[in-house]
């Protein structure tokens, strides 16, 4: 069956499901690309010219070791993640939700406002950019066109979590909702999703995270083990409350690599392949920002902190070449 013939086929499906005609849940016939391992989830053909932002992450993930993502909650941070030597870099919903439109990161915030402000900072990087799309849309059909926008906005990987809405985290959900204090959805309709994110993407080596909120560790194993057989690329988790050995535990078990969320990790070798770091500097430059407004607020003025070299300010506003660019400019009549 041609990729064409694939996604209409699908479509199908899931719009009968959505209509009712279908009971949710996959049968053998129904499933799609069998359980794989890691090597084979993080593989591309080599390109000949100079790699893609998605060819350059599969590169990395087949890599030995841990790939360390900061967060990059605006353009000059990405910048500064590169200029650092950093291979990648994190945008999530929550700096995103609190530093741009000021609400909490309870899904609030919508794949368009991520594909114009997030899509911004990706792209001003050489580097690739993971993104957070929460649950990707209300239905399959939503998360099939989610994954295309994305994959347009140049971000080289996504996550996509299997909580439901309103998105809670489980400590936030158990105060307004003690009846579900959970609100995980189910592992068939994450699977669906999966199914649908793979059947979007036109570019075979843009990454699909699947990321679980769930915390007790044999479900986690159990949910992984569902969303790697649904053909995810990599399987995300907040790992909270579990130690190392427990951790590697879940990269044992799960045939595809693990992702952290700011995981502390011992002085040696873990089975996490990439780590990402949501909040590391929006955090603390909103606390920055707070103090330096009190500051002048109670005093009248504030204390010198240092800020960016001129130097480093200039190459990371690419200066030079605006300089060049306007001497041209002066010099045409």
């Amino acid at each position: 069956m041609d990729k064409d013939e694939s996604r209409r086929t699908f479509i199908q499906q899931t719009g009968a499901m959505a209509g009712g005609a279908l009971v949710l849940g996959l049968t053998p016939a129904a499933a799609t690309a069998p359980a794989q391992v890691a090597a084979n989830q993080v593989s591309s053909p080599n390109a000949a010219s100079r790699p893609s932002k998605t060819q350059k992450l599969r590169a990395l993930l087949r890599r030995p070791g841990l790939l360390h993502a900061p967060e990059a909650y605006n353009v000059l941070a990405a910048k500064l993640a590169e200029h650092h030597g950093f291979e990648a870099i994190y945008i999530g919903g929550n700096m995103m939700s609190s530093n741009y439109l000021g609400v909490p990161d309870w899904g609030v915030i919508t794949n368009p406002d991520m594909i114009e402000i997030a899509g911004r900072i990706a792209r001003e990087v050489s580097i690739p950019a993971i993104v957070d799309a929460d649950q990707g849309g209300e239905t399959s059909l939503n998360v099939y066109r989610t994954v295309q926008q994305y994959e347009k906005a140049g971000f080289a990987a996504l996550h996509l979590e299997d909580l439901l809405n309103p998105k809670l985290h489980p400590g936030e959900r158990e105060k307004l909702f003690p009846n579900d204090p959970i609100g995980l959805a189910s592992v068939d309709r994450m699977v669906l999703r999966i199914r649908a994110a793979l059947e979007a993407r036109s570019d075979p080596d843009f990454v699909i995270i699947a990321r679980t909120l769930e915390e007790d560790i044999d479900k986690v194993i159990r949910r992984g083990n569902a969303y790697a057989k649904a053909g995810a690329d990599l399987f995300m988790n907040n790992f909270s409350g579990m130690n190392a050995e427990q951790i590697d535990r879940v990269g044992r078990e799960v045939p595809i690599p693990i992702v952290g969320i700011g995981v502390r990790l011992p002085n040696r070798g873990t089975q996490l392949k990439l780590n990402i770091y949501p909040n590391l500097v929006s955090g603390p430059a909103a606390g920055l920002c707070d103090a330096i407004l009190r500051e002048q607020k109670e005093r009248g003025e504030v204390t010198s902190r240092p800020g960016l070299t001129a130097d480093l300010e200039a190459e990371l506003r690419n200066d030079a070449v605006f300089a060049q660019i306007a001497q041209k400019w002066v010099a045409t009549p």
